[in-house]
């Protein structure tokens, strides 16, 4: 048996959850040494909503001065955490707060590191060695989810893309993860349908793929298979009615559990491949997942097959008189019911993704980090059949 270290610094020191919750965050600022003043991460589309701007309303009545950056898409940009940066310059803040889906957290996470240790956002780029220019010195950042999907509340990556290159890439290090995250499922119920589905197939994605990591830390799986299990429950009852707060808490609880999942355990080939979808096409995280899920989840089946019969049984499945090939097949069908029943797109052709892209694709895929504890290795030909195969013909 090999000796196994994990730090459990990689997980927030606070976790602050239930209906009512967002409320306390000027105290847990406070508590984490903020005094006067205070810069809110969110996006446009938020910044005018009442949870951003009772938020901000809060934290004045606390006693903060507070500037709001909302500059952020859907995929955060190198030019936008740059943008923050040259606003926290001028403003001088003490804290952090990200309020918003995963864009939103990433983007503030990146930019409190290129602000604090200064230079610019690439040059803390995993690929290039950036994990080992981070050091403490961050602001103390709290991180408000309004999403129940990526779990970067809980995470020590923010994914950011650089438009020249037409790539993602992460900002790693366990001094980012936020300081406190504050889960809220009031702040969810107005998540549109098609977001909340998009956004929840991406914590399934992350259970499943932290589960099959070849780490395989218990601890962890655990904590996969028990979001597994919950998401499996609640989202479509989530994506059917936004105001089921039972649905939506049970999601968000699950998602961070998926976020501390592969915060130990990694990701994989999905991921992989889903990212340079984002960066070559715009398409949303969440719907790249959702479609490159099934297909990656065949290619790594029969490095473990018991793990995947294990994902059948936790979304449900009576397994007890199948193989434990069949089994592990089931899996793959539950997630394709889960994916149509939710009304997600099922191939590259529905998401306008061209075939001509895919050699691009296939070179930025393997050499993508996110990948590296996938339970098989990857070529560029298998990656290429990969993609090929999540085509209509």
């Amino acid at each position: 048996m090999s000796i196994m270290s994990v730090g459990f610094g990689l997980w927030p020191n606070k976790v602050v959850k239930g209906v009512g919750a967002v409320k306390t965050v000027g105290s847990e600022l406070k508590e984490l040494g903020a005094k006067e003043r205070v810069i809110v991460f969110t996006d446009e589309t938020l910044k005018t909503l009442p949870m951003v701007t009772e938020l901000v309303e809060l934290l004045k009545k606390d006693g903060f001065s507070v500037s709001v950056f909302s500059g952020i898409s859907p995929n955060p940009t190198e030019e936008q955490v740059m943008n923050a940066v040259e606003m926290m310059k001028d403003g001088k803040p003490e804290a952090v707060v990200a309020i918003g889906g995963g864009s939103s957290i990433d983007a503030a996470k990146a930019a409190n590191v290129t602000y604090t240790h200064g230079g610019y956002v690439g040059d803390y780029s995993i690929e290039i060695g950036g994990i080992t220019k981070i050091g403490p010195k961050v602001l103390p950042l709290v991180a408000i989810p309004t999403t129940a999907g990526t779990g970067t509340e809980v995470t020590m990556v923010s994914v950011i893309t650089d438009t020249k290159r037409h790539v993602k890439y992460g900002v790693l290090s366990p001094f980012i993860v936020p300081n406190v995250s504050i889960l809220d499922p009031e702040l969810t119920v107005s998540l549109p349908p098609a977001a909340t589905a998009y956004t929840g197939i991406d914590a399934l994605t992350h259970a499943i793929e932290s589960y099959v990591s070849v780490v395989d830390f218990e601890a962890a799986n655990g904590a996969a298979l028990q979001a597994i299990r919950m998401i499996s429950k609640n989202l479509r009852r989530a994506v059917k009615d936004g105001k089921d707060i039972n649905a939506r808490a049970a999601m968000l609880e699950a998602s961070m559990m998926a976020g501390f999942a592969f915060n130990v355990n990694g990701l994989g080939l999905c991921h992989q491949t889903a990212h340079q979808l984002s960066a070559q096409f715009g398409i949303p995280h969440g719907l790249a997942n959702a479609i490159m899920l099934p297909h990656t989840m065949r290619f790594n089946m029969d490095a473990c097959y018991q793990k995947y019969a294990d994902i059948a049984m936790f979304m449900g499945a009576d397994i007890r008189d199948l193989s434990v090939e069949k089994a592990a097949e089931k899996s793959v069908e539950l997630v394709e019911q889960l994916i149509s029943d939710l009304g997600i797109p099922k191939y590259l052709d529905d998401v306008n993704v061209t075939k001509d892209k895919v050699p691009a694709m296939v070179k930025e895929a393997v050499r993508d980090n996110s990948g590296m504890n996938n339970p098989k290795k990857t070529t560029e030909e298998e990656c290429e059949k990969v993609y090929l195969g999540a085509f209509r013909s």
